[in-house]
């Protein structure tokens, strides 16, 4: 019995040193391919040190050998998700072509990975900047005070990132290192500041993540500009699929006597198949506290814009966009035949619009406004129309409500009297004039009255 103890136990200490040794064999293949990959898309990717056995930690360099081939790779991939931006990309490709290996040829990034090799975990990577590229490396030299700057952000390695990989060597998180410098620029100071600086990302099933910035200063003696909690979310399946969302907490922006302040920002939009055949779309701004002075003073407190199209056609949106782009960059009769039978279509399968805005607390010169709102309801009927049609305008059934308060129906004539005969046809509602409108078979009806 003892025998077998002792059997177990050494068989047990003996696979727990194996352990690390296949989990850093691993490691080492997937380095391996990854180098391969670099090395075709011409980044050279050299392992300077490796040590440890239950952990590893290993320092490596990166250099951009061929910016031309770097660049295809990029945009290659980039293409893979957005086919309809081919042309975009091979125009940005052939206007590239001089330039971009003296821009990138030569940059160098050092960096070092830290993995448990006991079992298969999120590896830790810390990589920096240390050279810019032969040709700027190279045109800087004999400028001091460029030359400083330039060799002041190499050696105090500002642009620092730190990655997290999952299992799958994927990358899970970008961190950048906060930057709190002053520049000098000719006697003059320049305070830059770059504070929580996160990329989290999930390619699992999409390009899902989180960008946030807490804070990006810079300030000189007459300029400033502070930007504070923007969070980005977004989820990327593919050009009509996809959702973001931007928040930002406030901006501020002062050059000489002018200043900004936004207080908060709010934007979201996303463009989704409703059905097999259908998209729907939609965008929202929410803006508050909005103060600027430039020589005269505009204030607003709140800003709301709606947009939703539903039931678009699918096919007819898809061509549409395909042949703008390429119209675009590659200008064809073709394309705009495209364009035009595509909108046609979109036009005869019919679809709906919703639009809302309103806006508070707006003050600016003699005008001001306490609530306004505005609704615009818009649908089109299935039909058989063509663009160039009279009778287009027999398609579209428009309704909604423009509601404004008295008193300031009361400052907008002041300002113009002709706005009296439009004013006569609101209907007044406690504080408020509202005008409700129609629009169907061609006429106009403004809370009833044909216009």
């Amino acid at each position: 019995m003892k025998k077998i103890v002792l059997i177990i136990v050494a068989l047990f200490i003996v696979g727990a040193l194996a352990v690390p040794l296949v989990v850093k064999k691993q490691v080492d293949a997937q380095i391996q391919n990854n180098k391969t990959i670099l090395r075709e898309s011409g980044v050279e990717l050299d392992v300077t040190k490796d040590e440890g056995y239950f952990s590893s930690y290993r320092e490596f360099k990166l250099k951009i050998v061929n910016g031309r081939k770097f660049r295809d790779f990029v945009l290659t991939r980039f293409v893979e998700k957005n086919p309809n931006y081919k042309g975009l990309t091979e125009l940005l490709q052939k206007q590239s072509n001089n330039d971009i290996r003296p821009a990138l040829d030569g940059t160098t990034f050092s960096g070092n990975m830290k993995n448990s090799n006991l079992y298969l975990t999120s590896p830790l990577i810390e990589i920096s900047l240390t050279k810019f590229s032969d040709e700027i490396m190279s045109s800087i030299d004999g400028h001091d005070e460029v030359d400083d700057l330039m060799n002041s952000i190499l050696k105090d390695k500002l642009f620092t990132f730190f990655i997290t990989l999952d299992s799958d060597q994927k990358i899970s998180q970008i961190v950048m290192q906060d930057i709190d410098k002053n520049i000098d620029d000719n006697g003059k100071t320049i305070n830059v500041k770059l504070k929580n600086h996160k990329l989290d990302i999930d390619i699992t099933k999409s390009l899902k993540g989180v960008y946030a910035l807490g804070e990006q200063l810079i300030s000189a003696d007459n300029f400033m500009f502070d930007l504070k909690g923007l969070e980005y979310k977004f989820d990327y399946i593919t050009q009509f699929e996809n959702s973001n969302e931007v928040h930002i907490n406030s901006i501020k922006f002062k050059e000489s006597n002018s200043v900004v302040k936004i207080g908060n920002i709010d934007i979201s939009n996303s463009i989704k198949a409703s059905t097999d055949e259908t998209l729907d779309a939609d965008l929202i701004y929410k803006i508050k506290d909005i103060y600027a002075n430039d020589n005269q003073i505009f204030e607003l407190d709140r800003l709301l814009f709606e947009l939703k199209v539903l039931e678009l056609d699918k096919k007819g949106v898809v061509n549409a966009s395909k042949a703008y782009n390429e119209l675009a960059f590659n200008p064809s009769q073709n394309s705009i035949n495209i364009i035009t039978n595509s909108l046609q279509k979109i036009l005869n399968r019919g679809f709906r619009a919703d639009l809302v805005t309103s806006l508070s607390g707006l003050h600016f010169k003699n005008m001001s406004f306490d609530n306004a709102n505005f609704k615009l309801n818009l649908k089109v009927d299935k039909n058989s129309y063509t663009l160039q049609s009279n009778d287009i305008v027999n398609a579209l059934l428009v309704n909604g409500k423009l509601t404004l308060d008295e008193k300031n129906v009361k400052d907008i004539i002041k300002l113009d009297r002709s706005f009296i005969k439009f004013a006569k046809l609101g209907k007044k509602e406690g504080s408020k004039i509202v005008f409700d409108y129609e629009f169907k078979d061609g006429k106009l009806l403004l809370n009833g009255k044909k216009i």
